[in-house]
């Protein structure tokens, strides 16, 4: 009677919808709010123009690290059970590191009034579309 049920990934894709579609509302709200003065401008003598895309790079590499780390740990377990639990996690965690990124790219972009970063987050979702679940491609 105290038996658990086994895991089901089953919500991993509605997870991965919501956030693809969190970013395209935000990529919508940018190009709407953003004022018609809103230029592409690559001033070097500005240190965040480095700074703001090297930030949503190590974010990315961090979730690229995490996924490598948890693909790792799948190959040491036994149980398909936590293997599953597992891939999920690393899903979820690249995801929102992908995300966290797309996201400061494009409130840099309102902020300074520079589709600069506007084309960096393009780049980043264009990678997070090809972040699909893979845990349907194992059943």
């Amino acid at each position: 009677m105290n038996e658990s049920s086994p895991y089901d990934p089953k919500y991993l894709q509605v997870i991965y919808t919501s956030l693809l579609m969190m970013q395209f509302v935000m990529t919508v709200v940018v190009v709407y709010a953003a004022p018609s003065s809103v230029t592409f401008v690559a001033d070097w003598d500005h240190f965040e123009l480095i700074l703001v895309p090297f930030v949503a790079m190590l974010l990315v590499f961090s979730g690229n690290y995490s996924w490598n780390k948890g693909m790792a740990a799948i190959s040491e377990q036994d149980e398909m059970d936590e293997k599953l639990k597992i891939l999920t996690n690393i899903h979820i965690k690249r995801w929102i590191a992908v995300e966290l990124a797309t996201m400061i790219l494009l409130t840099y972009t309102l902020v300074e009034s520079n589709y600069y970063y506007f084309n960096f987050a393009l780049v980043n979702m264009i990678y997070f579309l090809t972040l699909r679940p893979k845990i349907f491609s194992f059943t």
